[in-house]
């Protein structure tokens, strides 16, 4: 606001202080930023999601009790979630505070004083006592508290999306963690049953080599194989502990507290057998509690503006005391009443524009929360439009692999039969094994995958259900 308007409205602001009505506002009052959001997605919907609308949280899709469990137990104990809690109580306290701004206030005020001095005649005693109220009272002219007010409850708003937004993360990443570790250790019990395989491979090498029917070239072979599958079990046993501990830190509970929870004896990698409508971008936009929080950050710069603006405009308060004092020790002390009350303008004249600088500076941060909003909506509606590609595309080569692993189990149970008879060299056998076991493993990959692509796309729709 340039400042010869802000000196005009100054003089109705002062008229209205007199008789003590409600003042100006300060500043811009807040208007919601227009978003081109699209009507539909561009990707298509997978048929999976254009079911009915969600009964439940979204991972209870996964049928998995134990994630439930987990992320029932997630939501309670997870530090990051506590932390998040605890600033919204901050938030909500400053935002109290803020709405104690713009009410009298009452404080108690008391001296007392004495002088003792000792002559011929005897003891001398002089001394007074006060004890009175100090009463105060802005009663916002310019409307600087009332936006104040407006801004901390946008902050504390604010915090209450982020506490949300943080349940949607932690969700996020404990199911993201489960089904990473179930799927590691179904790889470790693919290449323990690949192992396996080989050392019977190994053992049929060895009776034909004895019988005269295989060369010592070949034994080598099935050895160094033996130790190239051994050698991959290392890897995915750490893959199998890292996952779990961090599972346990995002369940609040030191590494290894989860071992004995997650220790199952045949593991199976969760897949999704149902799920929702995926909806509209708007109805995405509007649950995301990130976009939320955007906007009640744009909410909060834009009340600041006001509490600047309200800085150029002259002050009013009334402060006022009720005073008792006693003067004199004995016979001679005297009371009295005192009450008065009076009224200060604080006219701003000159800064050197340092009220003007710090309007400036608060109209800039809301273009920059502006910004922010809009490119977080972007951002989610990014994300949604890649979880929605890369699940069909997850989906599709699972069922490729699927009919791989059909296909190379078929060829290996053939050539172990032909290579007995010595119809088949020893490679051809051996290459037939290694590609049944790449593509179970393969296969055990793209569950894998397609378990994240759904979880991907829940979070990215923003559901923020609590446990059931």
């Amino acid at each position: 606001m340039p400042r010869r308007q802000a000196i005009h409205g100054a003089a109705l602001c002062t008229a209205l202080a007199i008789v003590f009505a409600p003042g100006c506002t300060a500043g811009p009052d807040y208007v919601p930023p227009e978003i081109d959001v699209p009507a539909v997605y561009d990707a298509p919907i997978p048929a999976i999601f254009t079911g009915a609308a969600a009964r439940g949280p979204w991972w209870s899709y996964f049928d998995e009790p134990l994630l439930d469990a987990l992320i029932r137990h997630g939501f309670e104990a997870n530090l990051d979630l506590r932390i998040a809690a605890h600033r919204v109580r901050e938030a909500r306290a400053l935002a109290r505070a803020a709405d104690a701004a713009a009410e009298p206030s009452l404080d108690f005020a008391g001296s007392a004083t004495g002088d003792f001095s000792i002559t011929d005649d005897g003891t001398d005693k002089e001394g007074s006592v006060f004890a009175g109220l100090l009463g105060f009272w802005d009663p916002d002219i310019a409307g600087g508290v009332a936006r104040s007010r407006e801004a901390a409850w946008a902050e504390a708003a604010r915090q209450e999306a982020l506490h949300r937004e943080t349940h949607r993360l932690i969700a996020a990443e404990i199911a993201r963690n489960y089904v990473n570790l179930r799927a590691a250790e179904r790889r470790l019990a693919l290449a323990e049953l690949s192992l396996d395989l080989q050392r019977r491979t190994l053992r049929l090498v060895e009776a034909r080599l004895e019988s005269g029917l295989s060369p010592g070239f070949d034994r080598v072979r099935a050895e160094a194989e033996v130790n190239v599958l051994d050698a991959d079990l290392g890897p995915l046993r750490a893959e199998i502990d890292r996952t779990r501990n961090a599972l346990a830190v995002l369940l609040g509970l030191p590494p290894g507290a989860l071992d004995a929870t997650l220790t199952v004896t045949e593991p199976v990698i969760p897949q999704a057998r149902t799920g929702s409508a995926v909806g509209v971008p708007t109805e995405m936009v509007r649950a995301r509690p990130d976009v939320q929080a955007a906007e009640l950050a744009l909410v909060t710069a834009t009340a600041v503006v006001g509490v600047e603006t309200a800085e150029l405009y002259p002050r009013l308060s009334l402060p006022g005391t009720i005073s008792v004092g006693v003067s004199g020790i004995g016979e001679e002390s005297v009371s009295g009443v005192l009450a008065s009350i009076s009224g200060l303008i604080d006219f701003p004249l000159y800064d050197a524009g340092r009220r003007q600088a710090r309007i400036d500076a608060a109209e800039e941060r809301v273009v920059q929360a502006v910004a922010v909003y809009r490119r977080t909506v972007l951002n989610a509606l990014e994300e949604v439009e890649s979880a929605l590609v890369s699940y069909e595309g997850a989906r599709s080569r699972r069922a490729a692999l699927e009919e791989a692993v059909r296909n190379n189990q078929l060829a290996y149970e053939q050539s172990q039969e032909l290579y007995r008879q010595g119809l088949v060299t020893f490679i051809d056998g051996l290459d037939t094994q290694r590609q049944w076991n790449a593509s179970l493993q393969q296969l055990a990959t793209a569950e894998r995958d397609l378990s994240l692509e759904v979880v991907r796309l829940f979070t990215a729709l923003g559901s923020t259900e609590t446990a059931p």
